[in-house]
């Protein structure tokens, strides 16, 4: 009894003193730093350049510490109005619609210009003018040099989805400077030859650039500088009209100006930091500067922080331009010290020194290789996609809202759900996005298709080897359970922007469920009927074909309608590399924040949803019924 009692007093002792250590680490850890900076990341390399630059000082001068939020431009003004960001470095006051009337209400500060001097427009790769000796590339359009030019070559730019028109890449949804590169097609003319092909992403339009300059292809798109493409890429930025004045400018007849890029803070931060505001204030740099930031970055792999020290290092002039003697004496002595301290108690100590670069090279080695044969499946999807969108597009839309009518009532026999069915049908038509549907539809179909087509033959061959379904098994269940974004990188890496790409991912996050439960429904045949199916004669083959899957056909039907909603789940997520449709509409709604366009795009995609799991339940469920009473 005692010694349990002295156990118990030893156990307190030290979980008491454990305590106080825990709470004395957090209270220095909260000690270090009187305020956590929110910083807006916009997404692309020089905001984050930007933020690294001026967090460090934060840190260092000031005794702040500091984090990125991420979104895009559209949704981190809306947070910087509310408060939920304290700090923008890149405000371009070109992107954001409603940016002046914001400005004149007071809903957020502006601190100065951060630079500029920047440019922004429709670019090709110089090898495309002027060709490239040492990769044995030619000129290919020697005569190419403004955005008037462009009529002559629609047919070397050309859309893969729609090979009689070329491709021009646009701006990101969204943005402003996007309607008017579009107005900008139309005013010059050339809209009749090109199609102006929205990406979805600043990512996706990089991946767009990058692939295709990598393999010394032809691309024409915006861009803007300063970035990294545009820093380790050459690129040429084609004429235009001298810019004159902001409307003609607005209504795509000029070359872009240059962005006023400014650094924007809440009023909340503003008003309870001023000594930090006066930094920020005196924050200035230039494009020049930002690119050899970037280029230092691109070329040494160092990551964001270690750039905004070395670029500190080579430019202390401008630490005395930004900060007072006694705070720029702060951030001198801090670069010093090279990187931050680690304190393993609270930060992982080690890291693998795990080499993505060399993977991610020879992955591109390797797309570039076989780019013909990647080539060659994107053409067949593209014309598969096409077929169906043809068929749809025939089909009369009373026809189509009376047959989907029909299918409610057949499989429900219920009169009332199928009118149901035709309503909710024709309410896409009466927001305006009947042709929107048609797309989706078109790339979710193409997809099943070929989730079926590949996913059943796989889950009939692994039912018949445990091995196989030993091997098999743990790849479905990372296919499963792995972030639905990382299957748009591969498919945008192979086959480009568009629809396309979209099936590829779509089809990658879709197959599981026909693999799995075909795979499942054969294994689940009572092992009864095969034997006596065997006892008679049956070849395995025969066995398989005409007792097995016949046995299994409720598991596998149920698989395809579990298909067909994982397919729509990804109808949103595929716009970001460029698939139009519904998705493309979610998208531009939640760049712009626009709520009612983006209720009822949603709204639409959530009716098809609902359609076409409704149908296909029921449909398969009165096949089981029939089988039931045969």
């Amino acid at each position: 009894m005692k010694r349990k009692i002295w156990q118990i007093s030893v156990l307190t002792i030290l979980l008491f003193a454990l305590s106080c250590c825990l709470l004395g680490c957090g209270k220095e850890r909260q000690q270090e730093a009187k305020y956590e900076i929110k910083f807006a990341d916009l997404g692309w390399d020089s905001v984050k350049f930007h933020n690294a630059v001026a967090g460090f000082i934060a840190e260092s001068a000031y005794g702040y510490t500091w984090k990125e939020i991420s979104g895009s431009t559209p949704i981190m003004h809306e947070a910087m109005v509310k408060g939920e960001i304290d700090v923008n470095m890149e405000k371009g006051t070109d992107n954001i619609a409603t940016y002046p009337k914001d400005l004149a209400a007071g809903l957020f500060q502006v601190l100065g210009t951060n630079f500029n001097d920047n440019i922004q427009g429709f670019y090709v790769p110089r090898y495309v003018v002027e060709g490239d000796p040492e990769r044995g590339i030619v000129p290919m359009a020697p005569d190419l040099h403004s955005v008037q030019d462009l009529r002559n070559y629609a047919d070397l730019f050309s859309d893969d989805e729609n090979p009689g028109k070329g491709r021009i890449y646009g701006a990101i949804p969204g943005w402003e400077v996007n309607e008017i590169m579009r107005k900008k097609v139309t005013y010059n003319g050339i809209d009749s030859q090109y199609n102006y092909f929205q990406p979805g992403s600043d990512s996706a339009l990089s991946a767009a650039f990058t692939s295709a300059y990598e393999k010394g292809q032809p691309i024409v798109g915006y861009y803007w500088e300063p970035t990294w493409l545009t820093g380790k890429y050459d690129l040429v930025l084609l004429e235009d009209y001298p810019y004159t004045d902001t409307t003609s400018y607005k209504e795509g007849k000029t070359a872009c100006p240059s962005v006023n890029v400014t650094i924007v803070v809440s009023n909340q931060f503003y008003d309870e930091n001023a000594d930090f505001c006066a930094f920020l204030k005196n924050y200035e740099t230039s494009s020049a500067l930002v690119s050899e930031a970037l280029a230092y970055m691109q070329d040494t792999k160092a990551n964001y922080k270690e750039t905004a020290q070395w670029f500190l290092t080579e430019h202390p002039e401008l630490i005395d331009q930004w900060l007072p003697e006694e705070k720029a004496t702060l951030v001198k002595s801090s670069l010093g010290y090279g990187s931050a301290t680690i304190n393993d108690f609270w930060d992982f100590p080690y890291q693998l020194p795990i080499d993505v670069e060399a993977f991610d090279s020879s992955v591109n080695a390797f797309a570039k290789q076989f780019s013909g044969f990647f080539g060659k499946i994107r053409d067949g999807l593209n014309l598969l996609i096409n077929g169906i969108n043809f068929v749809l597009s025939y089909i009369p839309w009373w026809l189509m809202i009376l047959m989907v009518g029909f299918a409610g009532w057949k499989v429900s026999k219920k009169i009332t759900t199928g009118l149901l069915y035709m309503v909710l049908l024709a309410f896409i038509g009466f927001i305006g996005l009947w042709n929107l549907m048609y797309e989706t539809l078109s790339i979710v179909l193409a997809s099943v298709v070929v989730s079926l087509l590949l996913g059943f033959p796989i889950g009939i061959l692994i039912s018949g080897s445990d091995k196989a379904n030993a091997i098999v098994r743990p790849i479905l269940d990372t296919m499963q359970t792995m972030p639905v974004f990382v299957y748009l990188i591969p498919a945008l890496l192979f086959f480009g922007l568009g629809k396309a790409p979209a099936v590829i991912a779509t089809t990658i996050y879709a197959i599981v469920p026909v693999i799995r439960m075909t795979n499942h429904g054969i294994r689940q045949v009572d092992k009864e009927v095969v034997d006596a199916a065997k006892s008679f004669g049956s070849t395995r083959f025969q066995c398989l074909w005409k007792v097995q899957i016949p046995q299994a056909m409720p598991t596998i039907l149920t698989s395809v309608n579990q298909t067909l909603m994982m397919a729509m789940a990804m109808v949103v997520t595929c716009s970001m590399i460029g698939a139009s449709g519904l998705g493309m509409e979610v998208l531009q709604s939640v760049n712009r924040i626009e709520v009612g366009r983006g209720l009822l795009a949603g709204s639409a995609v959530v009716i098809i949803a609902i359609l076409m799991d409704r149908i296909t339940q029921g449909w398969f469920k009165r096949g089981d019924d029939n089988n039931d009473r045969k």
